[in-house]
């Protein structure tokens, strides 16, 4: 029976697919999803001139020396570096060391430059905003064009998630259910317990009692 029933309030997130495209990245990032990283395995300087916003820096021939004591082996994790033949080599690194959801970003950081993903770093500093960058309304026409291209649609994600949380709240409720009758059953049987004790104990008492008394209404032998 599962003890823990808030924490099977938040509905889990879809595995990751081995491979990704940015718009699916960038889908996740806009919508706020949780528990997620994104690792560059690049090298530094390159990594210090521009990459993904929020990316971690770990060069490749660091990369499991680094990952191993610092990342949660369950986490969903996406990797890129110079070209895809580096991230599969990256991501092969992570699977073999025991990291459990790890997805190659297809293209890499020019593929996420390319739908207009958030960078940045030294030169990307420089680079002027693009058109969706001080415009809600854009940014919100650029997003449901993502969700067309790549990933899953706002709504099915939405339909998804209720469906997740109504399962979670109904187990919930379930094992909720199951501890009470279980605690109302253990309380029914230590009540008719300590019932049975005590009315063995009177017994007892009484009877002690009346041989004592009977014991003292006897007559003692004198010499």
């Amino acid at each position: 029976m599962v003890n823990n029933l808030v924490g099977g309030i938040i509905p889990p997130q879809p595995p990751i697919e081995a491979q990704s495209d940015a718009h699916t990245l960038k889908t996740r990032l806009e919508w706020g999803e949780p528990a997620f990283t994104i690792l560059d395995v690049r090298d530094r300087t390159t990594y210090n001139e521009g990459h993904i916003m929020g990316s971690m820096p770990m060069p490749a021939d660091e990369l499991v020396e680094r990952a191993v004591p610092s990342l949660d082996k369950s986490r969903d994790i996406y990797v890129y570096g110079a070209n895809d033949e580096e991230t599969a080599q990256a991501a092969q690194q992570l699977l073999s060391n025991g990291f459990e959801h790890v997805s190659q970003l297809k293209g890499g950081l020019a593929a996420w430059k390319a739908i207009g993903g958030p960078t940045e770093g030294i030169i990307e500093s420089k680079t002027p905003p693009g058109a969706d960058d001080y415009n809600v309304v854009a940014r919100l026409q650029n997003h449901q064009e993502n969700l067309q291209k790549g990933g899953t649609s706002a709504t099915e994600t939405i339909k998804k998630g209720a469906s997740n949380l109504k399962e979670s709240v109904q187990e919930g409720a379930s094992n909720l259910k199951e501890s009470v009758q279980e605690g109302a059953s253990n309380l029914k049987e230590n009540v008719q317990e300590g019932a049975s004790n005590l009315k063995e104990n009177v017994q007892e008492g009484a009877s002690n009692l009346k041989e004592n008394v009977s014991e003292s209404k006897t007559p003692r032998d004198t010499e």
